[in-house]
């Protein structure tokens, strides 16, 4: 009981966030005339006051719940990532401006958004392997029935059942993988599993670890969109209202890189003294992962280029991305760990900007292709110009925040020395110039083509002040990201430790 009491009070973070969720339920369940205007405040406030709390309580470090989860720095900074991802996509979308969510209930809505965003949190945080595989099934249940929330649009509910799909074998093969791992091991503990590997495999057992660490990668994979578990996304983001295709490319594929950091590092990796880390087992675990890491970038730049629909341009865009973030974890080391920190927020500025104004507009045109877009520069030239600043940061080109971010996780690599990491370096590069393609044509169309659609693109001044909001640290952290560094080595440094 005493332990109880004591995890308690580092839960508190998600316990606001599991009653704003009953309330929200609640309030919608009257059927009263108010109840979608208090959803949404229950469910802004629920999330900010997450927010604070997860702030005040960063520090120290500590196993909760008899070590299901651990509460430490890197734990910390995926909350607050988290629930600030949330916060801004309910923010940023109203269901009064949206075409897709117009008229329908927004009670439903708002209390899936917050339990994803619990389950995202319980993902990052988990430090057992029952912990890890109940939240990742948490996060998908949630996801799939959101990507299904226009019941009516066959579109929609066509991707919903590719996602479970999807889901149902990457997670299915992930749990064969974990219980092989506990079979092996004897323990679900991520440290006492890491304990164990340290002392030595043996031959007998070496293929049974290279098959757990590809088939664990399978649910990893699944969460990040990275090949050959990308085949869901497109669909996904096409398929799914925007506000949560949106939120979609951002929170759940930061709480898989989250388990994936905790899952390799603390399985895996064993820290030394001063910091730095040394392989635990002998399994080339980076090697695979930097494998991965560039088939997927180049996958998704290369597919993207021939995209004509906005959505399915980002999600392969967003397969792209998650190639550069692989890279980080395949330096395996503390630099790699902090320049994924430091791209993850930066990418959720960009994503759920260039999401917004994909909303704003098909608010008019109906639609969501690049030609849509033609003479926005004109009808809407603050919206135009967010879009751009958006994209060129994608692009990872100075002076935007992007760059910053895959400047980091470029120099990780290289840090590591070796033929192959400076390889995949440049793999990286050519990768980013191919991107540079495809994210011009956009920008192409909205400055140097005439609009197909003469009809007025008038942007409600709540979208104007929120793409500013975002456009504006695009720019400024990427002139000063002091902040940023900071804060993601303030993250990462004990994750297996305890």
């Amino acid at each position: 009981m005493p332990d109880v009491v004591a995890s308690m009070k580092r839960f508190e973070p998600e316990l606001i966030l599991t009653g704003a969720l009953l309330l929200v339920v609640l309030a919608d369940a009257t059927g009263a005339r108010w109840r979608d205007v208090v959803s949404r405040i229950l469910t802004i406030g629920g999330l900010v006051l997450a927010l604070v709390r997860s702030v005040e309580l960063r520090g120290g470090s500590a196993e909760i719940f008899g070590g299901m989860a651990v509460i430490d720095p890197l734990a910390s900074f995926f909350e607050a990532l988290l629930i600030g991802a949330s916060l801004l996509v309910i923010l940023a979308f109203t269901f009064r401006n949206s075409r897709e969510l117009h008229g329908l209930g927004q009670g439903e809505f708002y209390s899936l958004m917050l339990a994803v965003t619990l389950s995202n949190i319980l993902l990052a945080t988990a430090n057992d392997l029952a912990m890890l595989y109940l939240a990742l099934e948490m996060v998908s249940i949630t996801s799939y029935v959101m990507v299904a929330y226009m019941k009516g649009d066959r579109m929609s509910n066509e991707a919903s059942l590719k996602y479970i799909l999807f889901g149902a074998v990457s997670t299915g093969a992930m749990l064969y993988g974990l219980s092989f791992l506990y079979g092996l091991t004897g323990t679900t503990s991520l440290p006492a599993i890491r304990e164990f590997l340290a002392t030595g495999v043996t031959d007998s057992n070496r293929f049974a670890i290279y098959a757990i660490a590809l088939l664990v990668f399978a649910g990893f994979g699944f969460k990040t969109a990275t090949v050959p578990f990308h085949f869901w996304c497109p669909d996904v983001y096409q398929g799914a209202p925007t506000p949560f295709t949106a939120f979609l490319s951002v929170g759940p594929k930061a709480a898989g890189f989250a388990v994936a950091i905790r899952f390799f590092f603390a399985a895996f990796e064993k820290q030394l003294p001063g910091g730095g880390y040394q392989a635990a087992t002998d399994l080339p675990w980076p090697a695979i992962i930097g494998i991965i890491s560039a088939i997927t970038m180049t996958l998704g730049n290369l597919t993207a280029i021939v995209q004509t629909n906005l959505k399915r341009l980002l999600a392969y865009s967003s397969i792209a991305h998650a190639g550069y973030l692989l890279m980080g974890l395949a330096a395996a080391s503390a630099a790699g760990v902090q320049s994924i920190l430091v791209y993850l927020i930066i990418y959720v500025l960009m994503n759920v900007g260039a999401f917004l104004v994909i909303i704003v507009v098909s608010r008019v045109t109906g639609g969501e292709e690049i030609e849509d877009l033609r003479g926005l520069g004109t009808k809407a030239p603050i919206a135009a110009l967010a879009l751009t600043v958006f994209l060129f940061s994608l692009t990872g080109i100075p002076p935007f925040a992007g760059f910053i971010g895959k400047w980091l996780i470029f120099a990780a690599v290289v840090q590591q020395g070796g033929f192959w990491y400076v390889l995949l370096a440049v793999i990286g590069a050519l990768n980013s110039a191919v991107s540079l393609f495809y994210y011009a044509r956009i920008i192409k169309a909205m400055y140097l083509e005439d609009a197909t659609d003469e009809r007025p693109l008038a942007v409600p001044a709540v979208y104007t002040g929120v793409l500013v909001a975002l456009a504006v640290p695009v720019f400024v952290l990427g002139v000063y990201w002091t902040p940023l560094v900071r804060w993601a080595s303030a993250a990462f440094g004990g994750v297996n430790a305890s």
